[in-house]
């Protein structure tokens, strides 16, 4: 029995959990949330129940736009770094894609239950951070441009 605490290959559900959130980067994920408080702070409201849904609205457009650059960088991991969830094979693609479109709905969902104004930032985010990852992270300045649009739009 201790084995199989011990032994993630006896507990593939784990194993398989894990490998998604790695694919998250949760621990980079307070700096998304981070950006979200200086922006609320910055606005002069009061905390409540919005702040709770933009901080988690970040959360969720961070960590699909993270699983979304995996994707898209599969191949080159494939070669660079074997050890990645998806080039390794711990994360399957198509778990991935679902992954990273919940995530990007669940930000642009609650950015929309704050105020229009949230759901369309949450909306131009996502599509900056897809965008970004699928093409303009190769290009020298549109990458860094595409990227400061995420985080400041995040703000």
């Amino acid at each position: 029995m201790g084995n199989v605490a011990k032994n993630p290959a006896t507990r593939p559900w784990s194993g398989a959990v894990q490998a998604h959130l790695q694919l998250m980067r949760p621990a980079n994920m307070v700096t998304a949330a981070a950006d979200a408080l200086a922006g609320y702070a910055a606005s002069g409201l009061a905390p409540g129940l919005s702040l709770i849904c933009l901080v988690v609205s970040s959360l969720g457009l961070y960590g699909g736009g993270v699983v979304f650059n995996d994707i898209c960088d599969r191949r080159l991991d494939a070669v660079e770094r074997p050890e990645r969830p998806l080039p390794s094979g711990r994360a399957r693609l198509k778990t991935a894609v679902a992954l990273g479109l919940a995530l990007l709905a669940l930000g642009v969902l609650l950015g929309f239950t704050v105020s229009i104004r949230s759901g369309v930032l949450a909306c131009l985010i996502a599509g900056c951070a897809v965008l970004y990852d699928a093409r303009a992270k190769h290009h020298a300045l549109l990458g860094p441009a595409t990227i400061g649009l995420c985080r400041g739009l995040n703000f």
